[in-house]
């Protein structure tokens, strides 16, 4: 035990204190830095307007027959 009663009350108060502040800080912080490396999205921002350079769709033949019925 500590010379003094009111030095392990100060030092467990500022533990309780302090430890959760710092792990909110460095979570805030984390998180600014995570979503600050996250590429921008298409909510009116400008993109690439280079048209794609191919068709992203299945591979289907053009020259097919119609489809019965249309």
């Amino acid at each position: 035990m500590s010379t003094l009663p009111i030095a392990d009350f100060l030092a467990g108060s500022l533990l309780t204190l302090l430890l959760p502040v710092a792990l909110l800080i460095a979570l805030v912080a984390w998180y600014w830095w995570f979503s600050a490396r996250v590429p921008e999205t298409a909510d009116g921002r400008k993109g690439s307007t280079a048209a794609a350079a191919t068709n992203p769709g299945p591979a289907v033949p053009e020259n097919l027959p119609p489809e019965p019925g249309v």
